[in-house]
């Protein structure tokens, strides 16, 4: 009879165990498939990808560990760790794509299974799984994981040290305050990965929610500044100090003035836009899951009022999210230089939110129905337009290339834009019409399926398309300068700005800009073999080049070579 007892009372827990091992083992199913599939199988982009993944080479070549160089020249772009990494991944994996993007899929791993850790204790299993999923299934977080850029590692160390605080804040008693300690780490590497902004955006976030709340005082013991200040400098300023006693003024000026005033300031490379030019980003960047934001707006809504009273741990939370999304978003709305990513450190607080909305109070449900509905029209309504987006992309990406790059061959889609429109708008009605019967699991497992399904689609089918057009072309170039070019010999970039060719080729790259022909001509007669590498629409000024004539034309790129004698100087 006892062990009976005892049988029935664990069988609760042994549940709950089997249901977490279950959503564990889904969520982990789930990033392995959207952020590792195919890693490998496409050639890196132009031209961040490269850049990065060529300076980790050269590290290796050059054993310098402090200074990043890229095109054996010092590349003072962003810090140390990023290219750490990567050359940590070569030397486990070999020198290529897999290895170059393998801290972006393994971060996002980590952050989906880190945002379900931290959502399970504040909200419950079912919450936390939602959050998880909507962080893990959706367009942005997808292409960051997949692409040798720091934006998901950044995000990576900024959520943990972000989390930390909050476990910190919210602890009902001072056991947990070892963690705020993991936060700073985690902060110090941001700064290692990204700059200061890895450090001003959590104070930021952090200093905003204490000053709202008006806990600043009370929080200062537990934060434990001082301590934590001083763990932060050990490990962030040292490579600081390195790279400074190295190259004196030229990385103050090319890392603090060039990439980070100026570009805050300045436009750098034409990446602009207005005010409001996130909003687009998040509501398409993070479809379908941004359909859910008007909920949480609503749940914000309602304890506008009670901001600096006394807030249950949920409320704080969602305070605490909001205030992490807004810094974030605002801060880079006010930045000269824009690009999409940029706000992406915002999306797990999104991804929290999205869960939030999803696990909705019983006292609360009359009143959310109402919100319900406009989420459903709102991602009705986004689902419409992207399948119309879908279906047209052949034409839309054909007028794009025409006015943009009209040396770029078509794109070769296919029918997977189609097969996408199709499994869009079947699956977000499944979704809206399970929401509407009051099934939510149904609803969120029909939404995150018909996510995952598709982006592993486009994986597999258009991001190859793409690559095609744009990129395979100068890879094939720059493999065959690799087996042709003697150390001797020169490989040139001529009005084109394409890293690749130095990853690929594994050799510096002289950079001709246009209204340099007289440099170009100065090469060809200096050098013994000459391989010149332009697009097609610069051929015209090429061909006013002497001694110089086409070996190659494909994807919109020519090569051109010297004409050489059998002493390998010009002839």
């Amino acid at each position: 009879m006892d062990i009976l007892e005892k049988t029935i009372s664990a069988a609760p827990g042994s549940r709950r165990w089997v249901r977490e091992v279950a959503v564990t083992a889904l969520l982990l199913s789930a990033s392995v498939l959207l952020f590792f599939y195919r890693l490998d199988s496409l050639s890196l982009f132009d031209a961040d990808e490269p850049a990065y993944a060529e300076a980790a080479r050269e590290m290796l070549v050059s054993g310098d560990w402090i200074t990043p160089h890229f095109n054996f020249r010092p590349r003072f772009d962003k810090p140390i760790l990023f290219y750490w990494l990567i050359a940590l991944a070569y030397k486990w994996f070999g020198v290529g794509e897999y290895a170059a993007r393998f801290w972006s899929a393994a971060f996002a791993t980590g952050l989906t299974l880190s945002i379900y850790r931290f959502g399970r204790q504040r909200l419950g299993q079912r919450a936390a799984a939602i959050a998880a999923l909507a962080f893990a299934a959706n367009v942005g977080t997808v292409v960051l994981a997949r692409a040798a850029v720091t934006d998901m590692t950044l995000t990576f160390c900024m959520t943990w040290a972000l989390f930390c605080f909050f476990d910190v804040f919210a602890a009902a008693d001072r056991t947990r305050e070892r963690f705020v300690f993991v936060g700073y780490v985690a902060m110090a590497l941001a700064v290692l990965t990204k700059g200061p902004i890895g450090l001003l955006l959590p104070g930021f976030i952090i200093g905003l929610f204490l000053i709202i709340r008006e806990k600043a005082r009370a929080a200062l013991s537990r934060l434990r500044v001082l301590p934590g200040m001083g763990l932060f400098a050990v490990i962030a300023l040292p490579w600081y100090g390195l790279v400074l006693y190295e190259n004196g003024w030229a990385f103050i000026q090319g890392f603090f003035v060039q990439h980070h005033l100026h570009r805050y300031l300045g436009v750098i490379s034409g990446h602009v836009g207005g005010v409001l030019y996130f909003l687009p980003v998040i509501v398409l960047g993070f479809f379908p899951w941004s359909g859910t934001l008007p909920d949480a707006v609503r749940q914000l809504w309602t304890i506008r009022s009670r901001l600096r009273a006394e807030l249950t741990e949920r409320q704080e939370l969602l305070l605490f999210l909001w205030l992490w999304c807004g810094v974030v978003v605002l801060f880079f709305s006010f930045s000269r230089t824009k690009l999409p990513s940029y706000i992406f450190p915002a999306v797990p607080a999104l991804a929290l939110l999205v869960g939030m909305a999803g696990e909705v109070g019983i006292n609360e449900r009359r009143q959310a129905e109402g919100w319900a509905r406009v989420c459903d029209r709102l991602i009705a309504g986004i689902a419409c337009s992207l399948a119309m987006i879908l279906l047209l992309l052949p034409v839309i990406a054909d007028r794009i290339r025409l006015r943009e790059a009209p040396d770029i061959p078509p794109f070769a889609f296919g029918f997977a834009p189609r097969v996408l429109a199709v499994l869009l708008l079947v699956g977000l009605a499944f979704t809206i019409r399970a929401r509407r019967r009051q099934n939510g699991d149904a609803a969120v497992a029909g939404m995150a399926v018909t996510m995952v399904v598709s982006l592993v689609m486009a994986a597999h089918w258009i991001a190859p398309a793409i690559q095609e057009s744009l990129q395979t072309s100068l890879r094939d170039f720059a493999l065959y300068a690799r087996r042709e070019l003697r150390p001797i010999d020169l490989l040139v970039a001529y009005d084109l700005n394409a890293p690749s060719l130095v990853f690929y080729s594994e050799r510096p790259v002289a950079i001709i800009r246009k209204g340099e022909e007289a440099e170009l001509r100065r090469l060809t007669t200096d050098h013994g073999r000459l391989f010149i590498v332009a697009r097609t629409a610069a051929e015209s000024r090429l061909r006013m080049i002497p001694d110089i004539f086409p070996l190659d034309r494909r994807g919109g790129y020519v090569l051109y070579s010297n004409r050489y004698g059998p002493n390998g100087r010009s002839g």
